[in-house]
């Protein structure tokens, strides 16, 4: 007898379990998740900084945002629906934006929130990649874009903003692929090169900010608000105000 009831469970477990399989595997081929697109770490020159080397001790702020900048990319077509592809870009361009910075402040502190001292921050204002399926006879077009724009400050001890303008990094890439069968096959590899020279074009935009060399800087540069007569034109004249201010504060 109690073999039997053994048996009777057994087979009861089977036929339970077998829809289960069916629908696992049935859903399981038709909702796969696309593996998150992990973007390397931009490949920086080396700008070799002499004359706008600044040497103000300066703390920089990187807003949490741009660390954790994850995003869902939907691909485009106008025949086909297309799964999202998982995008992680915050740690590489936190790193990028570590690295641009070191080159031209040779005493940068990382800090996790302004803390009354004078302070470079970056805040993201858009990271906007596209991917566009374009079916083609036996073929298959993608085109990838990426914009990145950053918001680029400076503020004074006492928090006055003396500096404040926009960064941005644009690029494209394109392949044709004759796999029908596979249309989306490099769109992750396309997404990630995209993203990388995007983020490459706007350390370029931040180092030549620091230079001086912008157009920019002339247009969207504050002025400030505690001296009216100090008018904060050029990235030099930051780096002087902070400079007259630590004097006046240490003669104290």
């Amino acid at each position: 007898m109690n073999m039997l009831q053994l048996n009777d469970k057994h087979t009861n477990r089977r036929r339970l379990a077998l829809p289960a399989l069916i629908m696992t595997f049935l859903f399981g081929c038709t909702t796969t998740v696309p593996e998150t697109v992990r973007v390397k770490d931009a490949a920086l020159p080396d700008y070799k900084v002499k004359s706008h080397r600044v040497e103000e001790a300066i703390d920089l702020y990187i807003e949490p945002q741009i660390r954790n900048l994850r995003v869902e990319v939907t691909p485009h077509s106008n025949a086909d629906a297309f799964s999202s592809i998982p995008v992680l870009v915050g740690p590489s361009l936190e790193r990028a934006l570590l690295s641009i910075t070191r080159q031209h402040f040779s005493k940068s502190t990382m800090v996790d929130a302004p803390a009354g001292r004078p302070t470079l921050s970056y805040e993201l204002l858009t990271y906007r990649p596209v991917v566009d399926v374009v079916p083609g006879s036996g073929s298959t077009r993608l085109n990838v874009s990426a914009r990145l724009a950053l918001q680029l400050s400076i503020h004074s001890a006492n928090g006055e903003q003396l500096f404040s303008t926009t960064a941005i990094g644009t690029s494209h890439v394109s392949d044709t692929k004759l796999s029908p069968g596979d249309r989306l096959k490099d769109g992750a590899r396309l997404l990630e090169v995209a993203t990388r020279d995007a983020i490459i074009d706007a350390m370029y935009d931040i180092s030549s900010i620091f230079g001086n060399s912008n157009d920019i800087i002339q247009s969207e540069v504050l002025t400030s608000e505690i001296d009216p007569n100090f008018g904060i034109e050029t990235f030099d004249d930051v780096i002087l105000n902070l400079r007259t201010r630590r004097e006046e504060g240490s003669s104290n």
